[in-house]
């Protein structure tokens, strides 16, 4: 080997990154390419080209919600990075057997695209943890905790003590109006969509409580179905109001159907 070629192939090394990551979106490219999107506590949101995925036997293939130690090839010079190789960790095959699982992970992976901040190993802890969990007995609920941990992990759910515009505290049977500006739930005296969206005493109770404790814990909280469809019906339309982009899923009206 020349002085020459092992430069290049320690240049083509350095270049090679491996972390941790689950694929949230996939994407044809062209008839032969696909394009995953992963969602990686080292990362954050990184974009990856996986040539020959839709042809080639032999290309290294990731389906979505794959999570698995992901080795990537960084070119600067095209501005892109293409995938290496995986080892898996889990497939979460079950996800998409079901309708109602299927559009829990789309919902969870369009809130996960949208943040792409300093709070990446949260979300990324937040997502796979709801994801390992996730089947067609608890969606609901798994979209109900997942939500509403993501709305407090982006500033846009407080601890429902105190109203976030005046600052005074709640009263127990307080029911909580919504304040546009801010995108989060207020005192009735700030509300300022007129009752549209309310929060009962009971509902912020049990939603409260739930960030108050550990995500495995909170999933085992009892409450009713009804209760369950009419928080899971409040935390959407919370979405709507304070994200800046609408969600696909929610724009479907695929929810409405489901519950």
């Amino acid at each position: 080997m020349t002085v020459g070629s092992g430069v290049n192939i320690l240049k083509f090394m350095d270049r090679n990154e491996s972390a941790p990551a689950i694929v949230i979106q996939s994407e044809k490219r062209g008839d032969y390419d696909r394009i995953l999107t992963l969602l990686s506590p080292v990362w954050g949101i990184r974009r990856v080209i996986v040539y020959g995925a839709r042809k080639s036997q032999k290309a290294v293939k990731a389906s979505l919600y794959t999570e698995a130690t992901f080795v990537i090839y960084s070119n600067p010079e095209r501005h892109n990075c293409t995938l290496v190789d995986i080892t898996p960790i889990s497939v979460h095959s079950s996800i998409l057997t079901s309708l109602e699982t299927s559009f829990s992970a789309s919902l969870m992976s369009e809130l996960a695209l949208i943040e792409k901040g300093e709070e990446r190993e949260e979300l990324y802890d937040l997502y796979t943890s709801f994801l390992d969990i996730l089947d067609e007995n608890n969606w609901r609920r798994v979209l109900i905790q997942y939500i509403v941990r993501y709305l407090s992990l982006v500033g846009l759910f407080d601890d429902l003590e105190y109203c976030p515009v005046c600052l005074r505290p709640y009263g127990e049977k307080d029911i909580l109006g919504f304040s546009s500006s801010l995108g989060v739930p207020c005192c009735p005296n700030c509300d300022s969509m007129s009752s549209e969206l309310i929060l009962p005493p009971n509902a912020r109770a049990y939603l409260r409580e739930s960030l108050r404790t550990e995500k495995e814990r909170a999933m085992g909280f009892i409450i009713s179905e009804n209760m369950e469809a009419r928080l899971l019906r409040y935390l959407t339309r919370t979405l709507s109001y304070s994200l800046p982009v609408p969600l696909k899923c929610l724009k479907s009206g695929l929810l409405n159907s489901l519950q």
